[in-house]
């Protein structure tokens, strides 16, 4: 299996994985063969990449961060309840109750993903990447796409450090609900595409505080997930908002809602600029830490983050392209490549797996899309 961006996609590939609706729905199956109908509704849909069956990596299996089943479920169920509260403007207790039993819930279906995930690899402790094939839309979208993102990282990270049942309950949840204040916060803002003037940044700056009073008042979230909504902006040097806490002031779980929340940030795109490559992202973190992040929660993190994923197109600085066919958990980022064309981009008739671990000399050049193109 391979993960092909989609302007690439030829009617009669076959799908490797199915393709779900926004509302869970099974819209084609495991190894559909897609008609030129099929790519272009994809395509209007917003699917820039998909998985695709190719006999020279039959044998690759693709390890998400969640199943997918987790994640249709999650965004299901968070969409609305992201929906109900954006419209009201002023919420009732029936928001309340909505907001709290889709988080809930979510956030068990998220915890019993990832701890089954632990059962079968105890001794592994990556964080696997999480990666969007689908653009997305709406700001409701946008805003659930990265509350599970960033949710899922920090569940995975207390589950590492060895959290208790209540802590990655709170920490989890204050990872998901950290953005809930943009709902309270004009769309036009949060979309705009060029430079916010201070009254437009103040006015962005206040969702911490809409949603730390959301949050606090959700009946069955544990009072530790209103704190990380409130202070995940916050720096340990004080120069965060809205109250310009230094480290010690700063919940160590809304530090690390904050390191991880920054982190998707800038390896998914937003208004106002392109996605940043998974490894310039962790390069800067490492530049900020220290001073904006904390120094031992980076290392952590960048340290454990597989930033590769297994079947991610690549293009290696030999010029060969191929696509990452396994992670090295002791050298995460030096992955085992799967090479299929030579260096003119010839296909290969038998391609090769390169151990980048053990080839220091040869660099990933490109990722993606971007690794295909001449």
């Amino acid at each position: 299996m391979r993960l092909l961006p989609i302007s690439m996609v030829q009617p009669g590939m076959r799908l490797g994985k199915p393709i779900v609706s926004e509302e869970g729905h099974t819209m084609l199956s495991y190894y559909s063969e897609l008609s030129l109908p099929d790519i272009r509704k994809l395509k209007l849909m917003g699917h820039h990449q998909l998985y695709i069956e190719d006999y020279r990596t039959e044998d690759i299996a693709v390890a998400d961060a969640l199943r997918e089943e987790t994640s249709d479920a999650v965004r299901v169920l968070l969409t609305p309840a992201f929906q109900r509260l954006q419209q009201s403007g002023d919420w009732n207790s029936g928001d309340m109750r909505s907001l709290s039993d889709a988080a809930l819930r979510c956030m068990e279906l998220i915890l019993d993903d990832l701890q089954e995930q632990r059962t079968q690899s105890p001794g592994d402790d990556s964080i696997m990447l999480m990666h969007l094939n689908k653009s997305s839309f709406s700001l409701v979208e946008q805003l659930c796409q990265n509350a599970l993102n960033v949710c899922t990282y920090a569940t995975r990270v207390g589950i590492i450090e060895g959290y208790s049942l209540e802590d990655l309950y709170g920490l989890g949840l204050g990872a998901m609900l950290h953005d809930i204040g943009n709902t309270q916060v004009s769309p036009k803002l949060l979309l705009k595409t060029g430079p916010l003037t201070p009254l437009e940044y103040e006015q962005i700056q206040k969702h911490t505080e809409y949603g730390y009073k959301i949050v606090k008042d959700a009946p069955g979230i544990p009072p530790i997930a209103a704190h990380c909504v409130l202070q995940h902006h916050e720096k340990i040097n004080g120069s965060g908002y809205p109250a310009g806490l230094t480290e010690a002031g700063i919940h160590p779980f809304a530090q690390w809602v904050g390191l991880l929340d920054a982190y998707d940030a800038m390896t998914h795109p937003r208004p106002y600029r392109p996605a940043f490559r998974p490894d310039h992202a962790l390069e800067n973190l490492f530049t900020r830490a220290g001073t904006l992040y904390d120094r031992n929660k980076v290392e952590s993190f960048c340290g454990r983050v597989v930033i590769y994923p297994v079947g991610l197109a690549v293009r290696l600085g030999t010029g060969q392209i191929g696509i990452v066919s396994r992670h090295n958990p002791a050298v995460k980022h030096r992955p085992v490549v799967r090479v299929l064309t030579n260096e003119l981009g010839q296909d290969l008739k038998h391609p090769v797996d390169i151990d980048l671990s053990l080839e220091p000399h040869i660099k990933i050049y490109r990722i993606g899309e971007d690794a295909l193109v001449h």
